[in-house]
């Protein structure tokens, strides 16, 4: 397909590829994409690692004994079930199982926002001042993770109404990507919550 043709109108169809776009990202090969995107997510890198240097830096030896475990850890329980719900989509994008994506993508959503709202009941019922080293760095790096899932949360909304709403367009091979990519994130937004857990509360 020479450039012309590629770079033709949204809607067009040559030679049986189908366009979504104007320059056919659909059409790359499924691998191109991914790693795409663990560029930006590998991007991400440079801002968890200066947190965690802080929590060392600023506020070595400082327990956690005015927060409330108890809620961290049951966030950290709905985080592992998400991701093994993410895990689960990938597996049905994987075995092209389309119709499946919807009651899963809800499941992530409700999860996430169950995260969202653990992450709010740590802080109210923990007694650490932000004013504090620990605390600043405590209260910064939990509303970033907030922050993270909040956005994926969002995507993950929009891949549910296209996939399981009567106006969806639904997916299939050619832009399932779409959703594979954004279930990737998610389990990287996992990890780092893992991360969080174990450095602020447990070392």
């Amino acid at each position: 397909m020479d450039k012309e043709e590629r770079l033709g109108p949204v809607g067009s169809v040559g030679n049986g590829y189908r366009q979504e776009t104007p320059y056919y990202i659909d059409d790359a090969i499924p691998r191109s994409k991914r790693s795409a995107f663990f560029t930006i997510m590998l991007a991400s890198v440079m801002w968890w690692v200066p947190l965690l240097w802080a929590r060392f830096l600023y506020a070595p030896g400082v327990g956690s004994d005015k927060i409330n475990l108890f809620a961290w850890t049951v966030a950290m329980v709905l985080v592992l079930a998400s991701a093994a719900q993410a895990y689960r989509l990938l597996r049905a994008l994987r075995a092209g199982e389309y119709k499946e994506l919807y009651l899963k993508l809800v499941s992530m959503v409700v999860l996430g926002l169950l995260v969202c709202a653990s992450i709010f009941w740590g802080w109210a019922s923990s007694g650490v001042s932000i004013a504090t080293p620990y605390g600043g760095i405590y209260y910064f790096f939990s509303t970033a993770l907030g922050v993270f899932f909040l956005v994926s949360i969002f995507t993950e909304t929009l891949h549910a109404l296209r996939a399981g709403s009567r106006w969806g367009a639904g997916y299939d091979a050619t832009s399932g990507w779409r959703v594979e990519n954004s279930a990737y994130v998610w389990l990287w937004n996992c990890l780092w919550f893992l991360v969080f857990y174990v450095i602020f509360f447990w070392v």
